[in-house]
């Protein structure tokens, strides 16, 4: 008896192995598939930037700045939001006690329309078109200006957290 249901057990199987097929009635099968809304974002050869290097500027020797490209993905989102964390201060590598002013740190699509970040999000929109995922490239300005005091010279360094968010 044990044998005999173990066959039938096993028949299912072998016919389905020899591609007869086994009619399971009508089944009705819905399937709905939803892509979230997603952010990426990235140096525009991929990848992220390890660190910045800001230079003097020509015009203003204790003007520190630099300008690097972004490139902004965004799927089933036609904007996004951006804030800097903390404030960007610039420490002296040997002497804590020498610092940069609070760097303003902006942000736009071209050096003509650059926004000042804060704490506070900033909205950015993009022209969606009909695609569901587009990609936009950005600037992001930075700039400082060194120490007051005399024999500032040396490495500098400081943290830029910036928090980016989808609108939804």
């Amino acid at each position: 008896m044990i044998r005999i249901a173990a066959i039938l057990l096993l028949f299912p199987l072998q016919a389905a192995a020899e591609g007869i097929p086994i009619p399971l009635g009508d089944i009705y099968i819905q399937l709905e598939v939803t892509a979230q809304p997603r952010i990426e974002v990235e140096k525009p050869q991929g990848g992220w930037y390890s660190s910045i290097k800001l230079d003097n500027s020509e015009e203003n020797q204790s003007l520190f700045q630099a300008k690097v490209p972004v490139t902004v993905k965004l799927r089933r989102q036609d904007g996004f939001k951006i804030a800097v964390k903390d404030q960007l201060i610039l420490i002296h590598q040997n002497k804590p006690e020498l610092t940069f002013s609070p760097a303003k740190v902006s942000w736009g699509k071209d050096q003509g329309n650059l926004s000042l970040l804060s704490n506070i999000p900033q909205v950015f929109t993009v022209n969606k078109g009909t695609a569901s995922q587009t990609k936009n490239d950005y600037i992001l300005h930075i700039s400082a200006l060194a120490p007051t005091e005399k024999n500032t010279v040396g490495k500098y360094h400081g943290q830029l957290t910036l928090i980016f968010e989808t609108n939804s």
